[in-house]
C-alpha cells in the first residue's frame, strides 16, 4: 500500500498529489494532538485531536483515488498526463488568439469613435454585432466625449478666479493672517513670480483698494506686476511704459498705533517686510511730537514706501523727483536744490553714507567748474551749509575745487596762446 501511494505521489497528477499530501498533514496533526493531550493531559488537546480526525474522515469519505500500482501503470499515467497537457496548452493558446483578436477588434471601434466627424459628411454608421457593442461599450469611460474639442484660451478674470479659489483652499479667509514659507513657496509658484522679484510696500493705491499692503514686485512682457499679499492674494499689473519718475510726497503725519498692524500680527510677513518699511521722522510741532513719514509715488497714485524705492529702481530706470513748495518758491540755485534732493534721500535711508558723500562730491565739484563769480559760488555754498544741507568741513573741499579748476582752465589757455606764437 505504502508503495502505492510513494508511485502515485511521485508520478500522479497534481489534484491527486495535493490531496494525498493534505491527508498525510491531518493524519499527522491528529497524532501529534494526541500525543501532545497524553503528555500534558489538557483537554484541548484532546478536543483538537477529535476535531481534526473528524476533519480527515470528512475529507477522505467521498474521495475516490486512482494509485498507480506497477511500472506498467507508471508509464501509461505518464503518457496519459502527457497527452492531456498537450492538450490544455493548446487549448489556452486558441483561448488567448480569440482573446487577442477580440480586443484589437475593440481597439480598432475605439479609435474610429474617437476621431473627429466631419461636417459634410453624411455617411451613415454601420450598426454593430451586437456582441462587438457590449465589448466596445464596457471598454470605452462612460463620460468620455466621442469628439475632441479645442481647448479655449482662459481669460485673464477665469485665471484670476481660479487662483482665488486656490489661495481659498489653501489659506482660508486671511491669507495674510495664516501664511508660512511652504505657503509662500507655493503661492510664488502659483502666480508665475519671477526669481528677480523684490519684495515692496504699497502704504495706498485708491485705484486699486490697496492700503498699506505688502507685495512682490517682478517685469514680465513689459509690465510692472505686483501679487499683493492680502487677506485673499491678487495681482495687480502695469505697463512700464508710463513709468519714468518716482514723485516725493513729503511730511505725512502718522499715528504709530495705526501704521501696518495686520503686518505686524504675522511673524513671517513681519520679518520679511519690516526692511521695506517707511522711515518715521520726529518733528516737534506746537510743544508736541509727530511722527512723520515720507512716500514716493509710481504712475500717478500708487504710493510706496521709503523702503520699497531701490528695489523698484532696480527693476525701473526711474529718477526721483521732489515738489516741495519751500524749496520751488525760495530763489535758490539749481545745485541748492540738487543738493537738498540728495540730503533727503540719505535721510530717508534710500541712500547709504557712501553713496550721499559721492553725490554731495560730483555737486559741489560741478558748482566749482561751473563759469560763474566767485560771489555767487560763496553764496551758493553758505547757503547749503546755513540750510543742515551740508557740513562745515566741505567748505576747504568745495574751494580747492575751484582754485583746481580755475588752474587747469589758466593751464589750457597758456597752453593754447603759446602755440599760437610758435606759429
Amino acid at each position: 500500500m505504502l508503495r502505492k501511494i510513494w508511485n502515485t505521489l511521485r508520478y500522479g497528477e497534481k489534484r491527486t498529489k495535493s490531496f494525498l499530501i493534505s491527508v498525510m498533514v491531518l493524519i499527522l496533526a491528529v497524532i501529534g494532538c494526541v500525543a501532545a493531550a497524553i503528555v500534558t493531559r489538557s483537554p484541548l488537546f484532546w478536543v483538537a485531536s477529535v476535531a481534526l480526525a473528524l476533519i480527515t474522515a470528512v475529507v477522505t469519505k467521498d474521495a475516490a483515488l486512482v494509485v498507480i500500482k506497477d511500472n506498467a501503470a507508471i508509464e501509461a499515467v505518464g503518457e496519459d498526463v502527457i497527452k492531456a497537457e498537450i492538450a490544455k496548452q493548446k487549448r489556452l493558446k486558441r483561448q488567448k488568439k480569440e482573446e487577442e483578436k477580440e480586443r484589437k477588434a475593440a481597439d480598432k471601434k475605439e479609435l474610429s469613435e474617437k476621431k473627429p466627424k466631419e461636417k459634410n459628411s453624411r455617411e451613415k454608421e454601420v450598426p454593430k454585432e451586437p456582441r462587438e457593442a457590449e465589448t466596445s461599450e464596457k471598454e470605452l469611460p462612460e463620460k468620455e466625449p466621442r469628439e475632441k474639442k479645442p481647448r479655449k484660451k482662459k481669460t485673464r478674470e477665469e485665471e484670476a478666479a481660479e487662483q482665488a479659489e486656490a489661495d481659498e483652499e489653501d489659506f482660508g479667509e486671511d491669507a495674510l493672517a495664516n501664511m508660512t514659507e511652504v505657503k509662500l513657496k507655493k503661492l510664488l509658484v502659483r502666480y508665475k513670480v519671477k526669481q528677480e522679484h523684490i519684495p515692496v510696500i504699497i502704504d495706498l493705491c485708491v485705484s486699486e483698494h490697496v492700503k498699506q499692503t505688502p507685495g512682490f514686485a517682478w517685469i514680465s512682457g513689459g509690465s510692472l506686476k505686483i501679487l499683493l499679499i492680502e487677506s485673499k492674494p491678487r495681482l495687480i499689473e502695469r505697463p512700464c511704459g508710463e513709468f519714468q519718475v518716482l514723485e516725493v510726497e513729503r511730511g505725512i503725519a502718522v499715528r504709530a498705533s495705526h501704521e501696518y498692524t495686520e503686518l505686524r500680527k504675522t511673524d513671517l510677513m513681519s520679518r520679511v517686510f519690516t526692511p521695506y518699511l517707511p522711515r518715521y521722522h520726529k518733528k516737534a510741532l506746537g510743544g508736541r511730537t509727530v511722527l512723520l513719514k515720507n512716500l514716493y509715488i509710481l504712475g500717478g497714485d500708487m504710493k510706496f514706501s521709503s523702503g520699497s524705492v531701490n528695489g523698484l529702481r532696480k527693476l525701473l530706470p526711474l529718477r526721483i523727483e521732489m515738489k516741495d513748495r519751500k524749496v520751488q518758491e525760495r530763489e535758490v540755485s539749481a545745485y541748492y536744490k540738487e543738493l537738498f534732493l540728495t540730503s533727503f534721500l540719505w535721510q530717508d535711508g534710500i541712500l547709504t553714507l557712501e553713496d550721499y558723500q559721492k553725490e554731495v562730491e560730483q555737486v559741489l565739484e560741478s558748482m566749482a567748474l561751473a563759469d560763474i563769480s566767485y560771489n555767487e559760488f560763496d553764496t551758493n555754498l553758505s547757503e547749503m551749509i546755513n540750510a543742515g544741507l551740508l557740513p562745515a568741513e566741505y567748505r576747504k573741499f568745495a574751494y580747492a575745487k575751484r582754485e583746481q579748476g580755475k588752474t587747469e582752465k589758466e593751464d589750457k589757455r597758456g597752453g593754447k596762446k603759446s602755440k599760437k606764437k610758435e606759429k
